[in-house]
């Protein structure tokens, strides 16, 4: 009778354990670690700085877009079933073009501003292992430097280049806002790809306020990364 209950006791000791393992195998972490590039258009809005200080657009009117690659790291945190917060850092760039060109005339510069940002959103995701994912939030953003490529053609009609590097001029800090709509897919328990389209507007100029013109960056385009639940 004693051998039979120790027998017992024994199964049943060991069909929990089994059933606990399983439990804490099957159960889904709640935070995420996400790593993904950024490919943007990128521009700006232009706008005099009335007072004192104003100046007129002029040329740069003429500017156009220039697409560019970003790239960053965030941690996410499952707050819900439906809701996740988003927390990270990124290497961000955003610019513009500019191109005059005549048979005896040339002047042409991409100007890339480079920001060290840190998002902060929060997400709203549907379904199950495919999900519709909907978010905003703001961005902190560090300036860098601004780097800008210049070609121009002397007199002599030869092209000169000049690559030109500097933080002068431009505030160390700005802020963005950026918004979101785009789509997840489990590949498995613990690793999910994403695909999500952003457009992102600043809200503070780049440049000083003592600066003739205002400048705010401009961006839409899309975030594609994976996300390995930790």
């Amino acid at each position: 009778m004693k051998l039979k209950l120790i027998l017992t006791s024994i199964g049943l000791s060991m069909f929990l354990q089994h059933s606990f393992s399983q439990d804490i195998e099957t159960e889904k972490s709640t935070t995420s670690l996400l790593i993904y590039t950024n490919w943007s258009n990128t521009y700006r809005k232009l706008t005099v700085n009335e007072g004192l200080f104003a100046d007129s657009i002029g040329p740069r009117a003429d500017e156009t877009s220039y697409n560019l690659w970003s790239f960053g790291l965030g941690f996410r945190s499952d707050v819900s079933k439906n809701i996740t917060v988003e927390g990270g850092i990124a290497f961000q760039r955003n610019g513009e073009k500019y191109n005059f060109e005549e048979s005896d005339t040339l002047y042409r510069y991409d100007s890339q501003y480079h920001y060290i940002s840190m998002p902060i959103k929060v997400y709203y995701k549907y379904g199950k292992r495919a999900k519709v994912i909907a978010g905003a939030g703001v961005v902190p953003q560090l300036f860098v430097n601004l780097k800008q490529t210049l070609e121009t053609l002397s007199k002599d009609k030869l092209t000169t280049n000049e690559d030109i590097k500097t933080k002068i001029g431009y505030n160390t800090f700005v802020m963005s806002a950026v918004f979101n709509l785009g789509f997840e897919y489990d590949l498995s328990k613990r690793t999910t790809i994403v695909f999500i389209p952003e457009y992102k507007v600043q809200l503070t100029s780049s440049y000083f306020k003592t600066n003739g013109l205002k400048h705010f960056g401009r961006s839409l385009g899309f975030n594609i990364g994976l996300s390995f639940y930790l």
